[in-house]
């Protein structure tokens, strides 16, 4: 998977850049394409032109011009199409400065943290008349200064606390202030379907990778490797037994590398081969319309 945040900084986009912050003017070319990036920040886009769909296990959540999406740091699909150009102002936004700001606000709340990794924002006038006045930085012969671009960033995050037109993002914001550091079992609970491998979930989970190693022990009690199979196991049969996609969809959804990898850890687990555990849970359906089938 694409490293959305590290590709942007390397790219030759309009940008600018302060201690993990990021403001880019995000492009990408038309095209029928599904892809799977992937983001050690949270981030805010506000679509410019074009159409994009944000793809998660909850939902799609597509987007065009004037709307704005926030999606929290980890993994997502997103699915692009034969149209125009799709361009986007995105701001990418470390914990530790979100966690800042809210503290600063003193207004910390309760807050709990919402089940969608991806919310479509709410855009009134003000809002939408702040992201355009970002784009006036792109125009100017000189870069802003550290100080000014840390300023305007948290002039975004108080507007969204403060006026609380998007509650669940405020919440969650708030529930972020309360920790002391990132979330390893959320973060793993909402990223295992990804194929990210073990120094992508130390970077989302802002770990060194030994201390990544012993904190997922300590936590889930088994290795990494172990834990994902099994999860993905999980969903991947559930997959099976409730949709009507071919098994190679469904290994692409489920986190796995290739399809054949799929079969064959599932055949391990389950003693037979994805197609034919499907075919023989139906064929085991009670008179009573229950399924009985293997577990």
């Amino acid at each position: 998977m694409n490293n959305l945040y590290e590709f942007n900084l390397k790219t030759n986009y309009t940008k600018l850049e302060c201690d993990g912050l990021l403001l880019v003017e995000y492009q990408c070319v038309p095209g029928d394409v599904r892809s799977g990036i992937w983001s050690q920040h949270s981030y805010i886009a506000f679509i410019q032109s074009g159409l994009k769909t944000w793809i998660t296990p909850e939902g799609e959540f597509p987007v065009t011009v004037g709307d704005a999406i926030f999606c929290r740091k980890g993994a997502h699909l997103v699915k692009n199409y034969y149209d125009e150009k799709f361009c986007a102002l995105v701001f990418f936004i470390p914990d530790d400065f979100i966690r800042q700001v809210v503290k600063e606000s003193e207004l910390l709340r309760q807050g709990g943290v919402n089940s969608s990794t991806v919310l479509r924002l709410e855009v009134d006038l003000t809002l939408k008349l702040y992201f355009e006045s970002m784009l006036s930085f792109f125009l100017q012969q000189h870069n802003p200064s550290g100080a000014l671009l840390k300023l305007k960033f948290k002039e975004l995050l108080l507007q969204l606390i403060t006026r609380n037109i998007n509650p669940e993002l405020t919440a969650y914001f708030f529930s972020l202030a309360k920790e002391e550091k990132a979330n390893l079992k959320q973060i793993m609970m909402d990223n295992y379907l990804y194929n990210l491998n073990q120094e992508d979930f130390s970077k989302l989970t802002h770990r060194s990778l030994s201390t990544f190693k012993r904190d997922f022990q300590d936590t889930f009690g088994t290795s990494l490797n172990k834990w994902l199979i099994d999860m993905r196991l999980k969903y991947a049969r559930m997959r099976l037994l409730t949709s009507d996609e071919s098994v190679s969809e469904i290994a692409y959804t489920s986190g796995f590398e290739t399809a054949s990898h799929f079969i064959r850890c599932f055949k391990k687990h389950y003693n037979l081969p994805p197609q034919q555990f499907r075919h023989q849970y139906f064929l085991s359906a009670e008179p009573n319309g229950q399924l009985s089938g293997p577990i």
